[in-house]
């Protein structure tokens, strides 16, 4: 009688598993959304620094008639051979661009041959700012976490106990920025109201290191690696600064909606107004290899009107490009 009680037993649990499928699927979490799911293909830069000699061995003498003098002093380009293997160095005459350092020649060198299709100009400012040593790697510790031009990114990172000084509650919210942003930011709201007659929905705003610990964990738990194009790791996220606000808009229902944002009234308004009021697009779109994030149209930084009129002006596509141009030799106050 047992043994038919057992065998019963286990007649009923295998039912039971193949109609219940399996176990994980009992496990809650919120996934990102599909959004967050596609293929973003980083630069994979070098782990370590290159070695000096590698690349200056490989260096034409300044009396090489290989560099082809210019005339007019302009930019050449060269290539030389270094036992039997040809290297192309475009752009020799580095020194040229105003955001050049000396002390950074070797791995300009190193980077304008492992990456040729990114700009010489580009080149020189990520390495300025250590973007070469890959995402992750020589990773320097904020020391002006109060600065509105803070660099705050893969290769940049505050302290664990950093709390902006001064926060406001954004009107009609229960979110934070820092005072001088969320001043800025009620402006800009107020004028796209005025201009366009459409809100703006803020999701969110300033977040503490614990907070987005938690928050990576989360993504990494459902995404692996993955989730490092669209999530930041503690210490690495704009959100601690309380500098960066994340924007949704309504429907004509009063509903969220996050995708398309790109695709709406607000978002145009914003491309053409938003640097008037200090703030920038901190992820856009084409520059996943220098953000290393996926296009983020919600995700908005305020630096300031002055550097966000300067960036608009100027072209600048990315934050990252502007600091290691224009405060290539200074640091941002």
């Amino acid at each position: 009688m047992k043994g038919l009680l057992l065998a019963l037993y286990c007649v009923i649990i295998v039912i039971l598993s193949a109609c219940s499928g399996p176990m994980e699927s009992f496990i809650e979490y919120a996934p990102p959304p599909p959004a967050a799911r596609q293929e973003v293909v980083p630069l994979v830069y070098p782990a370590e620094p290159p070695e000096p000699a590698a690349v200056a061995d490989a260096l034409p003498d300044a009396a090489d008639e290989s560099l082809g003098a210019d005339d007019e002093g302009a930019i050449s380009d060269f290539s030389v051979t270094q036992d039997g293997t040809e290297i192309n160095m475009p752009d020799a005459d580095l020194y040229i661009y105003g955001h050049y350092i000396e002390e950074n020649e070797v791995r300009y060198r190193s980077f304008l041959e492992a990456y040729p299709d990114l700009s010489t100009e580009s080149s020189l400012a990520l390495v300025n700012i250590n973007a070469d040593y890959g995402y992750y790697n020589g990773i320097s510790a904020i020391s002006n976490p109060e600065s509105l031009l803070v660099l705050c990114n893969k290769n940049h990172q505050l302290p664990i106990e950093y709390i902006p000084e001064k926060v406001s509650v954004i009107k009609g919210t229960s979110y934070t920025l820092r005072e001088e942003a969320a001043e800025a930011f009620e402006l800009m709201r107020e004028a796209m109201k005025d201009g366009l007659g459409l809100p703006l929905v803020v999701v969110s705003a300033y977040r503490d290191y614990t907070y987005q610990e938690n928050l990576y964990r989360k993504y990494f738990a459902s995404d692996g690696e993955r989730a490092d194009t669209y999530s930041a790791r503690a210490g690495h996220s704009e959100h601690q600064t309380g500098l960066a606000v994340d924007l949704l808009h309504k429907s004509s229902s009063g509903s969220l909606r996050g995708a398309g944002f790109q695709h709406t009234a607000q978002y145009a308004w914003m491309q053409s107004h938003a640097h008037q009021y200090g703030f920038i697009l901190r992820y856009p779109e084409g520059s996943e290899s220098i953000t290393g994030y996926r296009f983020e149209p919600w995700h908005w930084r305020y630096i300031g009107v002055e550097d966000a009129t300067r960036m608009f002006e100027e072209g600048f596509a990315t934050f990252e490009e502007y600091i290691g141009t224009v405060y290539a030799t200074s640091t941002p106050v």
